[in-house]
């Protein structure tokens, strides 16, 4: 290849990197903007609180009939009103054998149901495959962690299973649900939570093997089982040897928003053991990574987009020339492409747990049009500089 061939190779890719970054630059220059600017502060947080795999799982649940789960049996306890009531149901699910238990409700207080307070205590003395809630509130830093933590009542009289049941949230603002916690951080110590708790009594085994991070959980849409209390002694079948959580699914009180929409805090505990269970939480890409294939992305677009436009202008056909090389035309070829990349995605995703974000990749290709005439701005105006200086020294 000669000297002129490796120049035009070389100016090929300065040009189209320069745009690529150009169009990241303005992307970053409104992004700092809508940091800033207080008004903009609801397109902040849509834009923070925004994911990825919520498109994903709008996909699933409009393309795919969900699954039905062959674990976990979740019992309805919406309508239970006292605690002898409860341990009647805790004895009566007992009955039929289940591997583990999750009850999602912490007894804080004695009360004055000093019968319904002994019956608890007995079942929980006799059954040790339940794992009973705790919840820990006023959180002070990374290192101490929460400083106040809410037990059950008899939990310094009998040997009892717990686990923390706090589900984070993205930011102080968002009220999407799309992380669980294996742990809990309480004045400088550790404490498994009650996803991990269960999980590890059904497995028999350890399966978080020490893991404290917080995972994505995969809401893949599930059909899980709901007995009411009364309908618990004619479904052993979906009992024995199963993980039944215990929990209210009409309770607006315990309810969260999630990808897939509201949804019980039961429910909710629900997608989280069976992500951790079957290890199918959904994994993100390490940001470097990201980085580079967003930068990919943005640079094959902008070539794409530049090929089109050249070789749409040098068409012998009027029609073709000006209105199939239009810019209005170059998008849409562009939201196409940009649409089969998000379905390439999509199936990655779906196979493999794996969420590729292309929020900042798509945001930064809505501004390549404007880079290419800020790049050729910036050509004519060093062109022209270089031009009136020599003249001067001629």
């Amino acid at each position: 290849m000669g000297m002129k061939g490796k120049s035009q190779i070389f100016d090929f890719f300065v040009r189209h990197i320069s745009v690529t970054l150009l169009s990241i630059c303005i992307m970053g220059f409104f992004a700092v903007i809508a940091m800033m600017a207080s008004t903009l502060d609801p397109l902040k947080r849509a834009v923070e609180n925004f994911s990825f795999t919520d498109i994903y799982y709008n996909i699933l649940m409009e393309s795919t009939e969900p699954d039905t789960s062959r674990v976990i049996t979740i019992v309805d306890m919406t309508k239970i009103t006292n605690r002898s009531d409860m341990a009647q149901l805790l004895q009566d699910i007992e009955t039929h054998n289940p591997k583990v238990v999750g009850l999602d409700v912490c007894f804080d207080n004695e009360g004055e149901d000093f019968e319904g307070n002994d019956r608890l205590i007995q079942v929980a003395e006799e059954h040790k495959n339940i794992i009973f809630s705790q919840k820990m509130l006023d959180w002070k830093n990374d290192s101490i962690g929460w400083t106040t933590c809410i037990h059950s009542f008899f939990h310094e009289i009998t040997d009892l299973t717990e686990g923390t049941t706090n589900m984070p949230r993205s930011s102080l603002y968002d009220s999407m649900k799309r992380k669980a916690p294996l742990s809990e951080c309480y004045l400088g110590k550790r404490y498994p939570s009650f996803i991990a708790q269960v999980v590890n009594h059904f497995a028999e085994q350890d399966v978080i093997k020490g893991r404290t991070e917080e995972v994505n959980i995969n809401f893949n849409p599930t059909v899980f089982r709901v007995l009411k209390p009364e309908e618990v002694a004619s479904h052993p079948e979906i009992i024995e040897n199963q993980i039944v959580l215990v929990g209210a699914m009409y309770e607006d009180a315990d309810t969260h928003w999630t990808p897939i929409g509201k949804i019980a805090g039961v429910e909710l505990l629900a997608y989280a053991v069976q992500s951790v269970l079957f290890s199918n939480e959904v994994r993100e890409l390490p940001t470097w990574l990201l980085t580079i294939f967003s930068l990919l992305i943005i640079f094959v677009v902008q070539v794409l987009q530049h090929l089109y436009l050249t070789g749409m202008a040098k068409s012998p056909s009027i029609f073709v020339k000006y209105i199939i090389g239009s810019s209005y035309f170059m998008s849409i070829f562009t939201f196409l492409f940009t649409s089969l990349l998000l379905g390439l995605c999509f199936l990655v995703f779906k196979k493999y747990n794996l969420s590729i974000n292309l929020t900042w990749a798509a945001t930064a290709i809505t501004f390549l049009g404007t880079s290419r005439y800020m790049y050729t701005a910036i050509s004519d105006y060093f062109t022209a500089w270089k031009e009136k200086r020599k003249s001067r020294k001629a």
